[in-house]
């Protein structure tokens, strides 16, 4: 977040006069103005651009702009308190006040790239109209507060005005640009913190062949990404991952990547006099860049060229597998929001790598155990629907019987006993259970057990429901990253013991006849009194084989953020 009353426009907003001149009349007329279009086209360089000339289509002056950008550490809870803070005010300041003073000013509120918070941003925005409006009619649109967001979507309000931005034309070396799928030209967005990115052809002959090479195998990643993960793609036998970290410097140098995310400034701050007590500082994020989608073509068709875009796709799939486990890792420790901030900035690259079609069945293997890992995206932050679609799939895609589709059909028969598909979810349980028995995997027994507890008790049969959940809740997991824990199974048995008549549920009952037999649990304990672990692949490996397989390349924080 910034105030940008004072900073100059950034460059690259050539070629949008037209755009220009329409935002400004925009602004002229209405309060809302949302900027839409698809990623990389110059949303916010469009709208930082004609806010800094500050002047609007009615000949009015401006007072500048203050910033918010949504992808920048700031959560859904605590938008206002940036805004306010943005605009020099207290971080508890109430929209009226925020509005009023904005107004007062001729500020205007810029709502930067808002789709990771869409619906907080349209909240924000509603409680900032009616503010305006409320403190006398038409204060709003009289007194100069006007509010822009840029979206690939629009917030949905009723008084917002839509300004949708194309991509702009550009060269491919002194010719056109090549086609895309949807039949429009390919090109090349405007890059923010001031770097142009020049026509592909244009820098392919300013690198040198291992730049090349490292451009070429960078074009499989469909967003934007930090040096970790270049260094698990680019990187082989042939390119080190410290000659694909010195390669991005050059790549950026020449104007290949755009970079999205600068390097922190690790200059240590003026401590104040006196010291004065600070909350504690976030930890510094890794820098970031994106290859734009001229150079992401160019390269990808040198790729397939060298016969290699095979093993670069089974390297991406790779490292998501690893992100994957890091996030999983992370839900289980002190701070969720670690997990769920690692997941939304990989995003992109995580359904790429559940989308791709497989290489081989080691590949979809692969892309089955990212699901897995994922469980907490799927069954807890909203994403079921998503999840169970994948699941579907890659269970298709993957048939062998192997441990992490045993887990895979449990999390499907999770996520459809969520959704209430009571018959589905039986079938992917039983045959969950079958295949954990076959591979002795009683972590996730145990798992299937909690769910059918949540099913009898939706079946009201709390006898059933409490020897279920007793068996979840009794049982010591050995692989504790991924499925929830013991203790949710701890509070639905404490909540069905608490029924009128405790003495109705004697310990431990057989499951009824319609469920499997799985194996029980007295029966696995050589199994789980080794310290064994059951992978992904079918076999029986110490904890030591996670950790080396979510080893990084690169040394240090792989990914800049400090789990505990």
């Amino acid at each position: 977040m910034s105030t940008g009353a004072g900073n100059p426009p950034p460059p690259g907003s050539s070629g949008r006069t037209a755009e220009r001149r329409a935002l400004r009349g925009l602004l002229a007329r209405t309060p809302l103005v949302t900027v839409t279009g698809p990623a990389n086209v110059g949303k916010s360089t469009l709208a930082r651009a004609v806010l800094g000339e500050g002047a609007w289509g009615d000949g009015r002056p401006g007072g500048g702009f203050v910033r918010v950008g949504c992808r920048e550490g700031v959560d859904a809870s605590d938008i206002a308190a940036a805004l306010s803070r943005a605009a020099g005010l207290p971080y508890d300041a109430p929209p009226q006040t925020l509005a009023a003073h904005c107004a007062r000013r001729g500020l205007t509120v810029l709502l930067d790239d808002c789709d990771p918070l869409a619906g907080a941003c349209a909240w924000l925005v509603r409680q900032l109209l009616r503010a305006g409006a409320g403190a006398g009619g038409g204060v709003v649109a009289s007194a100069g507060l006007r509010i822009v967001a840029t979206a690939r979507q629009p917030l949905g309000l009723g008084a917002e005005r839509v300004l949708a931005v194309r991509p702009v034309p550009v060269t491919w070396g002194g010719g056109p640009l090549p086609v895309a799928r949807d039949g429009g030209p390919l090109a090349a967005p405007s890059a923010p913190y001031g770097m142009a990115v020049r026509a592909p052809a244009a820098a392919l002959g300013s690198c040198s062949p291992a730049d090349r090479l490292v451009w070429a195998r960078l074009a499989v990643l469909p967003g934007d990404f930090d040096g970790w993960l270049a260094g698990c793609v680019a990187g082989r036998s042939d390119v080190s991952a410290y000659e694909v970290e010195a390669a991005l410097g050059r790549l950026l140098r020449a104007s290949v990547l755009a970079l999205v995310r600068p390097a922190p400034d690790t200059t240590p701050p003026r401590p104040p006099h006196p010291p004065e007590p600070s909350p504690p500082a976030r930890p510094p994020q890794p820098p970031r860049y994106r290859l734009p989608a001229a150079a992401r073509a160019m390269g990808r068709a040198h790729l397939r060229a060298a016969g290699e875009e095979t093993a670069t796709l089974r390297a991406f799939r790779t490292a998501c597998a690893a992100l994957a486990a890091e996030a999983q890792i992370a839900w289980q420790g002190s701070d969720r929001r670690v997990a769920v901030h690692l997941a939304e900035t990989e995003r992109h690259h995580l359904r790429a790598a559940l989308t791709l079609p497989p290489q081989d069945a080691e590949d979809a293997l692969t892309a089955l155990d990212i699901a897995v890992s994922l469980w907490f995206r799927w069954a807890v932050c909203g994403g079921r629907g998503e999840g169970r679609t994948h699941l579907a799939r890659l269970l298709r895609q993957s048939r062998d019987d192997t441990a992490v589709r045993a887990r895979a059909l449990w999390l499907a028969g999770w996520l459809a006993a969520q959704d209430h598909a009571h018959r589905t979810a039986e079938s992917l349980l039983d045959r969950a259970g079958r295949a954990a028995a076959r591979h002795a995997d009683p972590d996730t027994l145990a798992r299937v057990a909690h769910v059918r507890g949540i099913l009898a008790l939706r079946r009201s049969d709390t006898r059933t429901a409490a020897a279920c959940l007793r068996r979840a809740a009794e049982h010591t997991y050995q692989d504790a990253w991924y499925g929830p824990g013991p203790a949710h199974s701890q509070v639905l048995l404490a909540t069905t013991l608490a029924a009128p008549d405790p003495a109705a549920f004697p310990a431990p009952v057989p499951l009824p006849v319609s469920a499997p037999a799985p194996l029980p649990l007295p029966a696995l304990a050589p199994v789980a009194a080794t310290g064994a672990t059951t992978t992904g692949r079918g076999t029986v490996t110490p904890p030591a084989a996670h950790d080396r397989a979510r080893s990084s390349p690169c040394p240090g924080a792989r990914r800049g953020l400090h789990l505990t």
